[in-house]
C-alpha cells in the first residue's frame, strides 16, 4: 500500500514563502518601472520609442509570470486547505 504523508506545517511554510517573492516580485516590478521612468527623461525621438517599446514588453513578461505564480499559489493553497479539512474529518471518526 502507498501512502502519502503531509506536512501540513511545512506546506503552510512554503505557500507563505510563495507569498513572499510574489510580493518581492511587485516590488521589483515598481523598481523597474521607476528605472524606466528616469531614463525616458533622458532619451527622445526613436530612443525613446525603442525604450517604451522595451519597457511595455518587460511588463507584460513580469505581469504575466505574477499571474501565473499568483494563480498557481492559490490552486496550491486551495488544495492545501481541502487536504487539511480532511484530514481533520478523517481523523474525527476514531
Amino acid at each position: 500500500m502507498t501512502e502519502i504523508n503531509y506536512d501540513f506545517g511545512a506546506n503552510a511554510s512554503s505557500l507563505d514563502d510563495v507569498n513572499a517573492r510574489i510580493q518581492d516580485i511587485h516590488d521589483v516590478r515598481s523598481d523597474i518601472a521607476s528605472l524606466f521612468q528616469t531614463l525616458a527623461s533622458v532619451y527622445e525621438g526613436d530612443g525613446a520609442q525603442a525604450l517604451q517599446a522595451a519597457h511595455q514588453r518587460i511588463d507584460s513578461m513580469l505581469e504575466e509570470s505574477l499571474n501565473n505564480t499568483t494563480n498557481t499559489q492559490h490552486q496550491a493553497q486551495l488544495q492545501h486547505d481541502a487536504i487539511q479539512a480532511l484530514d481533520r474529518a478523517n481523523a474525527g471518526g476514531f
